[in-house]
């Protein structure tokens, strides 16, 4: 497992890098970078810097959005998702 200082530091670093191209760089270049923003929102929530139900909400993952899409492909095509999911 990571070290949290590991964690940390990279969150850091994206922060600084996204920034910095938010801020810079042109239409392409931003939205070749979007997907670090997601990680940073990931490494936020394992460093417990937003709580779990934020994280889940539709600020970030939109878990209920996310398991509407889910069941909608479980009526349309018959299939069941793996797992025991809420």
């Amino acid at each position: 497992m990571r070290t949290k200082n590991e964690i940390q530091q990279l969150k850091q670093e994206l922060e600084i890098l996204t920034g910095f191209i938010t801020d810079y760089g042109i239409k392409e270049e931003i939205k070749n970078s979007n997907y670090a923003c997601d990680i940073i929102d990931a490494l936020w929530w394992v460093l417990e810097e937003i709580t779990t139900e934020h994280f889940e909400s539709d600020a970030y993952l939109d878990l209920f959005k996310l398991r509407a899409i889910a069941e909608n492909i479980e009526h349309r095509t018959g299939k069941k998702k793996n797992g025991n999911l809420s």
